[in-house]
């Protein structure tokens, strides 16, 4: 098993590092990681590219991708910034940056991608993504194509700011089987932080922010005019994870999420707990098709988490399908097992409702289990989102055992 240090500067005589251990830059990472070998990345320093390790050999021996020195948790960002005097005037008001020219931005300038979920301005997101140049109607309005993004400014860029960043779709970092990472942070892309199989995984004291919004591809890697954007994401196929003491914030879609299509074996064993979300559009979704009977998600955990202010980030307001807007999220569940408890969270101030059901009240399964929970909600707003040509008694007697099972509390009576 080899140990590789990596640090923005290159090798560093102050972190005590030979130059044959020190790193500078995630493509080296991802050409010399090897099945069971820890990379550890510089606390403070921020990373640009996507980070694609290997699987590790078992639970004894993973591979870790992990933090040393003092201070805040290494960055892993995706996020492209334009350099001053990249910018073209296309049309009145309309300027664009060629994107799959590297001299025109800095960041990761690795990974090659012109697919922008959000634009990110001085620290302001900005998320009105058009699907055609003649939908530009309005200032902040952006486009792009196979070459170019295309931005609606009554300026120059150039003169509005020197701190244009990118988010374009670009996977944070693969999964596979047998991995750690601890204390590691990830930032800025268009596409998901961590999405796909994964088994004998572990995810802790991590960050999962500034995520989404990109037109999702089809199978053939065409773009579709569906936008995206996950915080941690299991596959079908996935068993045996653990995400603990994270951190979500600022999220297109949700923040943690079971789900896929195909499923021939189960969801089995995933627990999320004692993590916090904020301003992600949902919390904690699932969602599953089934190619084989008699299999779904068992023995599953999301407890002891905090979820607050659910649906209130911009992702609501880029989104068509603002309803979907809650702490819990079931979409459409078609495997026979359902076998989640929901158990000992806080959730505080959803958007819309606590929890969003396809097909309404009675079709939530009955061993998804939600108990034990604090909720603070505005209780104007219904708990459960009431679907068109559903049946009232249906959510009633939902929301009857909701309210027995779990303590709820007005936020209005914390807002006095």
């Amino acid at each position: 098993m080899s140990i590789y240090y990596v640090s923005a500067q290159g090798c560093d005589t102050n972190d005590g590092l030979s130059k044959d251990s020190a790193l500078k830059s995630v493509a080296k990472v991802n050409s010399l990681l090897e099945s069971g070998d820890e990379v550890r990345f510089r606390a403070g320093d921020v990373f640009y590219g996507g980070l694609r390790p290997p699987r590790g050999i078992s639970e004894n021996e993973r591979t870790t991708v992990t933090r040393y020195g003092e201070g805040k948790n290494p960055v892993i960002s995706q996020y492209k910034k334009a350099n001053v005097g990249a910018w073209e005037l296309h049309s009145d008001d309309i300027y664009k940056i060629d994107l799959t020219n590297i001299e025109n931005f800095t960041g990761n300038t690795q990974n090659i991608d012109t697919r922008v979920g959000f634009i990110k301005i001085s620290g302001k997101i900005y998320h009105r993504l058009c699907k055609s140049l003649e939908e530009l109607k309005n200032e902040f309005d952006f486009f792009c194509d196979d070459r170019y993004l295309y931005l609606k400014l009554f300026q120059s860029p150039d003169s509005y700011s020197d701190d244009f960043l990118f988010a374009c779709n670009i996977k944070m970092i693969a999964p596979t089987d047998f991995l750690m990472i601890d204390s590691v942070d990830f930032c800025g892309t268009g596409g998901h932080g961590f999405q796909g199989v994964s088994s004998g995984s572990i995810i802790r004291n991590c960050a999962f922010c500034e995520i989404g919004g990109s037109f999702m591809l089809d199978a053939r890697g065409n773009p579709t005019t569906i936008r995206y954007g996950n915080g941690v994401e299991f596959w079908t196929g996935s068993h045996d994870n653990l995400v603990e003491n994270c951190h979500f914030a600022d999220i297109y879609d949700v923040a943690m999420s079971i789900q896929g299509c195909d499923a021939v074996t189960n969801w089995e064993n995933i627990v999320f707990r004692n993590n916090k979300t904020y301003n992600c559009t949902q919390s904690f979704e699932i969602w599953t098709k089934t190619e084989k009977e008699h299999n779904g998600i068992v023995n599953c955990y999301f407890e002891n988490n905090t979820c607050i202010n659910s649906g209130y980030g911009w992702g609501h307001l880029a989104r068509p399908d603002k309803d979907q807007s809650c702490h819990l999220l079931i979409y459409h569940r078609e495997c026979e097992y359902c076998d989640i408890h929901v158990k000992n969270n806080t959730f505080v101030n959803a958007k819309n409702s606590v929890i969003f059901k396809t097909g309404g009240a009675k079709d939530i399964p009955h061993d998804y289990k939600v108990y034990d929970n604090l909720f603070i909600h505005d209780m104007k707003k219904s708990l459960v989102f009431r679907m068109a040509g559903t049946n009232e008694k249906d959510y009633e007697l939902y929301e009857k055992e909701l309210l027995k099972n779990n303590t709820f509390r007005n936020i209005n009576d914390f807002q006095k």
